[in-house]
């Protein structure tokens, strides 16, 4: 007679194995190069989704199973907290941020005062202030700086830094405003003129678990990765500032 040990391990053995998957980020847009240089360093095993954060946090309303969200405006994890699909004080400020106005390579610096010459009769990119948090950040800095009411007839809205970038590379406007994390390292563009303090909001990413994940040991896990210092040192280099890191 087989004893119970040797019986009990043959049923697990028969059992099917449940492979593990992978825990879905829904991020920003704005932070996807630097995350996918972190999902590769933490060895993958990351499923992504990058877009405006408004538009992540209202398909994770409708029940879309993100398992972490990475918000570039705290209003919607507030309003995801509000709807019970975030717990109170899970949310964490990850990362931080500062706007810029770019142009094609070799525009050269610029002034406030030289924006209106700079654009001309030319057009003006930016993420829709209506759906991106870096349009209505612009939005609001360009008010301050006085420029606004100048561009606001010039501007293409786009979806997302990412094609606001790709608009002023490609020539379709002269100027774009984006974050700067946007436009580290990439070809075609180049920064001319640090939006000054001043008119500079305060830029947090925040990021939270979701109450309609399924995979919450692998998020949870991925989400400490994300706050230890490998991961700082990747998107200092990516251009964002991490608060807290020295």
């Amino acid at each position: 007679m087989r004893s119970i040990k040797t019986v009990l391990t043959v049923f697990a053995l028969s059992m099917p194995l449940v492979a593990q998957a992978d825990p879905l980020l829904f991020a920003a847009a704005s932070t996807g190069r630097a995350l996918d240089a972190a999902i590769a360093a933490y060895g993958g095993g990351v499923t992504t989704s990058y877009a405006a954060s408004g538009t992540l946090a209202r398909q994770i309303e409708q029940g879309a199973p993100a398992d972490l969200f990475l918000s570039a405006n705290p209003k919607w994890m507030t309003h995801l907290v509000g709807a019970g699909l975030v717990a109170e004080g899970a949310p964490v400020a990850l990362l931080s941020n500062r706007l810029v106005l770019i142009a094609p390579a070799g525009a050269g610096p610029l002034d406030v005062a030289g924006v209106p010459g700079a654009l001309g009769d030319a057009r003006f990119a930016m993420a829709d202030p209506a759906a991106a948090p870096v349009g209505r950040y612009g939005q609001g800095a360009l008010e301050t700086l006085g420029l606004w009411a100048g561009i606001e007839g010039a501007l293409i809205p786009t979806r997302n830094t990412v094609a606001t970038v790709a608009a002023v590379a490609s020539g379709e406007a002269a100027l774009g405003l984006v974050y700067a994390s946007d436009a580290l390292g990439v070809e075609g563009v180049e920064v001319v003129l640090d939006i000054p303090d001043t008119a500079q909001p305060d830029i947090l990413y925040l990021i939270a678990p979701t109450g309609q994940g399924a995979e919450t040991e692998a998020a949870a896990a991925f989400l400490s990765f994300l706050q230890g210092q490998e991961a700082a040192a990747i998107f200092a280099a990516h251009g964002f500032t991490v608060p807290g890191a020295k």
